[in-house]
């Protein structure tokens, strides 16, 4: 199979049940191969991978309970050479209003702390050109638009403009 062709074009619209369903399509289109070194630079619970697990894949956390590689990692300076993954899958915590929500979704998030949009943006946007940098093909971001304060805050605009100096544009998915 070729490496999906840089486009323009929306390859995939859809509501996935799941993060896992989400990987299984992103995989499906070419994007994440079983030969292709792949880094979850924000790992977690490891929920994208439980459908699909690509083969020479490396988890981090800034969380070191639940970072697989044993070491906690923050996704803004990691440990790793220019472009020594060949995918990097970044999916910040992209909630940028600073209040905890109730119950465990924050705390699944590594969001339980309050911090202001702008602290949390200029991480979001941090962590863009670092899992940029690392990414030898594809850089693929879970990251939403949403409005803080009565504006719109174009989270994908900063993400691509972030990451757009490392990697090729048509490479952020």
């Amino acid at each position: 199979m070729e490496e999906p062709a840089v486009t323009d074009e929306i390859q995939a619209v859809g509501d996935w049940k799941s993060n896992a369903d989400l990987i299984v399509d992103v995989a499906a289109l070419g994007w994440l191969r079983d030969e292709h070194a792949v880094l979850d630079a924000t790992y977690g619970l490891g929920r994208f991978w439980t459908k699909y697990r690509p083969p020479l894949l490396t988890g981090c956390d800034i969380n070191p309970e639940k970072s697989p590689c044993g070491y906690p990692v923050d996704f803004r300076d990691m440990p790793f050479e220019d472009r020594s993954f060949d995918v990097v899958v970044f999916d910040p915590a992209y909630k940028l209003s600073g209040t905890p929500a109730l119950g465990d979704f924050d705390s699944s998030y590594g969001i339980e702390t309050r911090t202001g949009w702008r602290d949390r943006m200029q991480m979001i946007v941090d962590g863009a050109a670092e899992c940029a940098r690392v990414a030898a093909k594809h850089l693929l971001v879970k990251v939403q638009d949403q409005v803080v304060s009565g504006q719109m805050r174009w989270q994908t605009d900063a993400v691509t403009d972030a990451a757009t100096p490392t990697v090729r544009l048509g490479n952020i998915c």
